[in-house]
């Protein structure tokens, strides 16, 4: 399998009477073809708060045109109360080449 990334979009569980919205893009793929996972990470603001979040994807689960992950867990505990995801990533992917992610973290 191609080293890929995925990107995603969903909303946190609601909790202190609001939500956030949860986006970004996962890593690189860490592992190899059918079992492979990503690192993710990001920072998520509502009005005058953030909260980081990161964690590892599942593993891909076939889909009719590809894969998906799925994404859980929380967002960093701030002002007294934190946020529940669980989603997946979308489908499709961006390909990326090895060579040029080590120059770009050089």
């Amino acid at each position: 399998m191609v080293n890929h990334i995925h990107d995603f979009k969903f909303d946190a569980e609601i909790s202190n009477c609001h939500t956030h919205s949860v986006a970004g893009y996962t890593d690189c793929m860490l592992g190899v073809n059918a079992l492979h996972f990503h690192y993710f990470s990001g920072i998520s603001t509502y009005k005058n708060h953030t909260h980081h979040f990161s964690g590892y994807t599942g593993p891909p689960i076939k889909t009719e045109n590809g894969h998906v992950h799925k994404i859980s867990g929380y967002l960093e505990s701030r002002s007294f109360h934190s946020h529940k995801f669980n989603n997946y990533t979308y489908e499709e992917v961006s390909y990326n080449s090895p060579r040029l992610h080590q120059r770009v973290m050089i």
